[in-house]
């Protein structure tokens, strides 16, 4: 597999990347974005803040008589900690590091399950139906991504040989601080500690192959579950940062062309509702990803059709999550 370091990107430097991390940024106090940075499979849990860069959390705890944590665990007590690193920021010295200087990383490095949602806009359905208010399924449709398929928001997506039908999905991914089982829709936000951008990439000619002898046959898990298939980022914006994450506006770019605008209110299950459902089969725990659905736009719905290549560039922008830049290049 080709190097994934952030100085391959084509177009942009990391000064570059990192102005458009800062400008693309609302600021409020008691608010928090959290990242990682540091080289790939090495990254460290930090805080960012507009103006003045990361805060390394492995600096700010110990001040606060806290030991190190791992992104997981600091997602599962993050109500507690909050408060407390908010007010760190403010009245400690911190080392902070400026974003030019490091690689971000996917802000949840190690995510134990990635849960996929299909299905779950509308505008996508009637786009893949070829139809206005086509059926939409009686429950959510899941679908497991591998966890180490995560990359950053400006890491090369490699383009696998066995695909030439690569395609995005511009998705809000909900991130679980406190698990558990048989979530009721009305506690669900209790379970959540943010919200990331999140990149579906999907190799339809992977899902479809046999889908003509028998839709028993179709492989999502095949198409979806590619090496450096999940680009997460730039940050996980903290709840208190969206306090209703069903009216955001989910656009993507391929090479500066707009193809996805669409608002997150065409889910076809809300946020709690999906948790509630999910965790009826699934437990959940800190740390994990659900990919809430895609609106209308993808590659593979365009006329005619048109996939991602090497070459390509993919940003994507979320209301008050950011945005993320991604290279394609062709896998060795």
């Amino acid at each position: 597999m080709k190097s994934t370091t952030i100085s391959r990107m084509p177009g942009r430097n990391r000064a570059e990347i990192a102005k458009a991390l800062i400008h693309n940024v609302q600021h409020r106090k008691n608010s928090m974005k959290i990242v990682s940075y540091g080289h790939r499979n090495s990254e460290r849990p930090g805080i960012f803040v507009p103006d003045r860069g990361i805060a390394p959390l492995d600096a700010i705890l110990p001040a606060l008589g806290r030991v190190q944590l791992e992104t997981n665990v600091l997602l599962a007590f993050l109500d507690i900690l909050q408060p407390c690193i908010e007010e760190a920021l403010d009245t400690i010295t911190v080392p902070w590091i400026d974003v030019s200087d490091v690689r971000i990383g996917p802000p949840v490095t190690k995510p134990e399950k990635i849960i996929v949602a299909g299905g779950n806009y509308q505008s996508h359905v009637d786009e893949a139906f070829g139809q206005k208010n086509a059926p939409s399924p009686s429950e959510p449709i899941l679908i497991f991504k591998p966890s180490n398929t995560v990359i950053g928001p400006n890491d090369p997506l490699l383009k696998p040989r066995e695909s030439n039908q690569l395609d995005y999905e511009t998705e809000i991914g909900v991130v679980i601080g406190r698990g558990g089982r048989n979530i009721t829709a009305e506690s669900a936000y209790e379970h959540v500690a943010g919200y990331v951008i999140a990149n579906d990439v999907t190799a339809r000619d992977l899902a479809f192959k046999d889908v003509h002898l028998s839709p028993m046959f179709a492989q999502m898990t095949r198409a979806k579950g590619i090496p450096t298939g999940a680009p997460l980022g730039p940050w996980i914006a903290t709840k208190d940062e969206v306090p209703d994450p069903h009216s955001l506006r989910l656009r993507c770019w391929v090479n500066d062309e707009l193809r996805q605008d669409g608002k997150s209110d065409e889910m076809i299950v809300d946020i709690p509702h999906l948790i509630e459902d999910i965790s009826k089969v699934i437990e959940l725990a800190p740390g994990d990803i659900i990919l809430t659905g895609t609106t209308t736009g993808c590659g593979a719905f365009q006329n005619p059709p048109v996939f991602l290549t090497d070459g390509d560039v993919v940003r994507m922008e979320i209301t008050g999550l950011g945005m993320m830049e991604t290279p394609i290049v062709d896998d060795a």
